[in-house]
């Protein structure tokens, strides 16, 4: 289907997001990978993301670009009615289906690329379809969990299409608009017990509705495949057990799926033909050809000097490109932490403390009237240049006890501290998009972590930022996991703000953190 060189692109809108997966092609062989992501919120493509995409096809004329459906309501229709559909564009799935979707839906995404213009648009049915090409499926409730959307098929004892629907899913920003949403961590967790229960009443409504129809057919087995995790497997194990059923849930590359789809023998199944490509005009006056054959050598020779020194060029640059060290960014802040608490006499009890980079501020019980004035703010202004109190109550239950809010600001430069550096060489190979540095930081952090990924800055260096919240036993394991990172090959390093929280029988830590990369 691809030319001898050719540049793919893989375009998908998720909720206000726009992921970018790019791939060279020679001889129809991947020469080179790259991705991007990009925040939007709007109904067409930036002018900036436009003006990017645009470039890379005038720079290369055979480009492709694929998506999938920004709003995929596709119905699955027998082959033999989808021909007197009104109204609908249809698309082949298989031998006995195929897919159809209005035509003002379609034209909806077509609209959205219309600074660019697109070359394929799929449905996810059509992924759903290609799991089943490269799996034997038999006696299966098989969900493919995509941009708040759940597209269902259940398969019957011959691996045949029995039962299909979609099913609408909670989003995040629906949670935002309740009144039980205060901020983004509780509101995130609130999202993940919502969108658990919702999954598992859409299984159970989905399986009663299919045995009232189909007495003959009985579903062994449950699959959910997912383009982003949203589940824990603590929830699938407890789904599991609560429908004794095995469930499988696990990833699926939606941009290398859809590349497939691009291929020769699946290519008919967009909803739309590719764009025609424009040629190179072959020359055939003979003044031409000869002024040709003579400056050829010519020609050649500058060709690959100029590209050589291109080479060059692009080597130098990437390797002047200095990565944020991280070893000592993160052995500042935790230094910093320490020092905050040896500061801390031993009659206050802390219940929470938000460190930034220039502040302080502790909510404590103090065991004494003269705490304060005795111990804590003679030992903070060793590091602090401005401390000060404020009594929240005295603790009427005993006696000379006080809750208190001490605020200390302006921080001092620590004495006789020698900081840690990073001398290792960082792994820049190849870019990583946001998916695999989110299922990095999966790996790193504790099971329980809450990783959500805020922004992506892109410059000379990449910066995608993310929010950490984790539960841990004592201030420890967070030096531990810092310890951690710094033995880490990439650029990842903790931000303030650093808040601490005492629960009953945790410490409550949240923080932020980025990961660097060469752009």
């Amino acid at each position: 289907m691809f030319s001898k060189k050719s540049l793919y692109i893989n375009a998908i809108k998720y909720d206000t997001q726009l992921k970018l997966d790019y791939k060279k092609l020679n001889n129809e062989q991947i020469i080179e990978t790259n991705n991007s992501v990009f925040l939007v919120d709007d109904d067409i493509l930036s002018h900036d993301i436009a003006h990017k995409l645009n470039a890379l096809q005038k720079e290369t004329a055979s480009t492709y670009i694929s998506t999938l459906l920004i709003s995929d309501t596709t119905k699955l229709v027998p082959k033999s009615l989808s021909s007197k559909l009104k109204g609908c564009e249809i698309s082949e799935l298989n031998a006995d289906y195929d897919i159809a979707v209005l035509k003002t839906t379609l034209f909806e995404t077509k609209n959205y690329f219309e600074k660019t213009g697109i070359d394929y648009i799929y449905s996810a049915f059509h992924i759903l379809n290609l799991h089943l090409e490269q799996n034997i499926c038999k006696n299966q409730l098989l969900i493919f969990l995509f941009n708040n959307k759940a597209f269902i098929m259940i398969l019957g004892n011959d691996a045949s299409i029995v039962f299909n629907k979609t099913v609408d899913l909670p989003n995040f920003e629906s949670i935002k608009k309740t009144h039980f949403y205060d901020d983004d961590i509780t509101g995130q967790k609130l999202f993940d017990e919502i969108y658990y229960l919702e999954l598992s009443e859409i299984i159970y409504n989905t399986l009663n509705k299919f045995y009232e129809e189909f007495k003959d057919v009985f579903v062994e087995k449950i699959v959910i495949l997912y383009a982003v995790k949203q589940l824990s497997n603590e929830q699938i194990e407890q789904l599991s057990e609560e429908l004794i059923l095995t469930i499988d849930y696990h990833p699926i590359n939606i941009d290398e799926e859809i590349f497939e789809l691009t291929k020769d023998k699946h290519f008919k199944k967009s909803f739309i033909k590719p764009r025609k490509k424009t040629k190179k005009t072959n020359f055939n006056n003979i003044f031409i050809f000869l002024f040709f054959a003579l400056t050829f050598f010519a020609i050649y020779q500058a060709f690959i000097n100029i590209n050589e020194k291109k080479e060059e060029v692009v080597i130098v640059d990437k390797t002047l490109i200095k990565l944020p060290d991280h070893v000592n960014l993160n052995d500042k802040i935790e230094k910093r932490i320490k020092s905050v608490f040896s500061k801390i006499p031993y009659d206050i009890v802390l219940k929470d403390l938000k460190l930034n980079a220039n502040s302080l501020e502790i909510n404590a019980t103090l065991l004494n009237y003269d705490t304060f004035i005795k111990s804590l703010q003679p030992a903070l202004k060793n590091i602090y240049n401005q401390i000060d109190i404020k009594i929240e109550d005295e603790n009427k239950d005993k006696k000379n006890m006080l809750d208190a809010k001490i605020i200390a600001s302006n921080a001092l430069k620590l004495d006789d501290v020698i900081y840690k550096t990073y001398t290792d060489k960082y792994i820049t190979d190849e870019f990583m998009p946001i998916s695999r540095v989110s299922d990095q930081l999966k790996i790193l952090f504790p099971e329980n972590t809450i990783i959500k990924f805020n922004s992506s800055k892109n410059e000379d260096v990449t910066k995608f930022y993310y929010s950490i919240n984790m539960l841990v036993k004592s201030p420890n394991d967070l030096f531990n996991l810092i310890e951690m990172l710094n033995n880490e090959l990439y650029s990842i390093n903790i931000m303030y703000p650093i808040s601490m929280i005492k629960n009953l029988n945790d410490l409550e830590i949240e923080f932020k953190l980025v990961f660097n990369q060469p752009k």
